[in-house]
């Protein structure tokens, strides 16, 4: 892309360049080039001609400051160098537009974006945020959701061979190299020290030491764990990663199948709205390559997981086939009404928990369900057909307005499948079509939340404390193999 290149307003080029310069052009050497890009003087000419051709790049090199400070400010913040461009850069624009009164016309919108920007970032300082211990358990749940940054700071339990553990306090961006060093200063122990995310079925990975921000990224009731190298094979899960023993199905039957899926429709947005769009493109390339946390799109993407095992986990655990028919509807008609306030992460998820095989395969469950819910379930299921590029969730979304909470693991294979089927560079130069094709997927999030999630009128008003708190605190057992035994034993399996 070229600066002196004439932009229209439409022209997403802009755009795709401010998204996507992460992957071939740091923000350090972005400022630079930009700098000198608007001091830049051109060598020929008469004197007019040089003077058009200064203002025209002076207004271009603006434009895109003012739209990378509106993309990435959140990020931006969280760096002093990018925040002391910003404000050098407001006092050359500043400074020339007593010479050049034509620049005073975008120097009001700059003024109040630099502003904004360096009172965020001293702001965030004053404000570092320590998480508490565990991003899935206990009672921050309740609260609502903000976004987690890169330098805001986590207290965390990493547990040992024995199952003792020890909290340590550490930048959510840490590296595992950090992480260790955090724990063994604290324990005081010695060399060729190891940190496994460990599974509640005994999957055990130990992870690189340039890994960073980790403690989003372990399954549902996964932990992490610490010890010597010769000691990885010992390690075994915690007796409280099993899940839980009973269902809830005593306390959520009673709840309106509307209020739950509007109480989740509220905390996915939540979730979805914590979403910094640069963390999609961090994730897909890698964030060990940019040293930046992906924690909101990480917690959004567990929520999926979350959402599906419940349904899993609820049918398993209830022992009654009367009940379990009940569930089952219960389950249909939430998936409805998340469609109905275009949740549709909620809407895949519920389906697709039905659609597991700990409850597809109870024959005898569904066929007690009424005829007017299995058409129901028929239909949603098409939805899901994943023929044809997922041709029928496509043509559905097509259809929506904002806002939207999309079926976000399906965008984020669409820009997997871009970014593995094409080369980041071509003989040196950067594929700016491939930028542009995972930018298009960015811009598909940015629709979906283009326009505020209101609350519903007739839900609003009435106390849903217990319903709110039930659908942000969900227990689930993550293991499909206790899902499948559990369901093996409520309808064993035919000679």
């Amino acid at each position: 892309m070229r600066l002196d290149s004439t932009f229209t307003e439409s022209d997403s080029a802009l755009d795709d360049f401010v998204l996507m310069h992460c992957i071939f052009m740091p923000n350090s050497q972005l400022c630079s080039l930009l700098m000198a890009h608007y001091h830049a003087q051109p060598s020929q000419g008469t004197e007019q001609e040089k003077m058009d051709y200064a203002l025209n790049n002076k207004r271009r090199v603006i434009r895109l400051v003012l739209q990378w400070a509106t993309v990435c400010g959140e990020l931006l913040q969280e760096e002093e160098a990018s925040v002391a461009f910003l404000e050098d850069f407001y006092m050359s624009v500043s400074d020339d537009s007593r010479m050049i009164p034509a620049l005073k016309e975008q120097l009001p919108e700059l003024e109040k974006t630099v502003k904004h920007n360096s009172e965020e970032a001293k702001s965030s300082q004053k404000k570092h945020k320590v998480l508490l211990r565990q991003f899935s358990v206990g009672d921050e749940r309740l609260q609502k959701r903000q976004p987690i940054r890169s330098n805001d700071e986590i207290l965390f339990k990493v547990y040992c061979i024995d199952h003792t553990y020890t909290t340590i306090r550490v930048a959510v961006a840490a590296s595992v190299k950090e992480v260790i060093t955090a724990v063994a200063d604290k324990l005081g122990s010695g060399e060729d020290l190891i940190l496994v995310k460990l599974s509640s079925g005994g999957e055990k990975v130990v992870l690189k030491p340039n890994e960073i921000s980790v403690f989003t990224t372990l399954s549902l009731n996964g932990r992490l764990f610490f010890c010597p190298r010769d000691q990885f094979d010992s390690l075994t899960p915690l007796p409280e990663q099993e899940g839980p023993s009973s269902g809830s199905i005593g306390t959520f039957e009673l709840m309106s199948s509307k209020d739950l899926a509007y109480q989740m429709t509220i905390y996915d947005w939540e979730h979805f709205n914590c979403v910094h769009e640069r963390e999609l493109i961090y994730h897909t390339f890698g964030r060990p390559n940019f040293k930046k946390t992906t924690a909101n799109l990480d917690l959004f993407l567990r929520r999926f997981n979350e959402l599906q095992l419940w349904v899993v986990t609820e049918i398993g655990l209830c022992s009654q086939l009367g009940k379990r028919v009940q569930l089952l509807k219960k389950f249909i008609k939430i998936a409805a009404h998340c469609k109905e306030y275009k949740n549709l992460n909620a809407f895949y998820a519920i389906i697709m928990g039905l659609s597991n095989v700990a409850v597809s395969r109870l024959t005898q469950t569904w066929e007690k369900l009424p005829s007017k819910f299995k058409k129901f379930y028929s239909e949603f299921e098409s939805l899901m057909d994943p023929s044809r590029n997922h041709r029928a969730y496509r043509l559905t979304v097509a259809k929506l307005e904002p806002p939207i909470i999309p079926f976000m693991p399906l965008l984020i294979k669409d820009m997997t499948f871009t970014h593995e089927g094409n080369k980041t560079f071509i003989d040196n130069l950067v594929n700016f079509e491939k930028m542009r094709m995972i930018a298009n997927t960015v811009r598909i999030v940015r629709y979906c939340r283009s326009q505020p999630f209101n609350s519903d009128a007739s839900l609003a008003n009435k106390n849903h404390q217990e319903v709110r708190n039930y659908i942000r605190q969900l227990n689930v057992i993550d293991n499909q193999r206790t899902l499948s035994q559990l369901s093996n034993r409520l309808e064993p399996r035919r000679s």
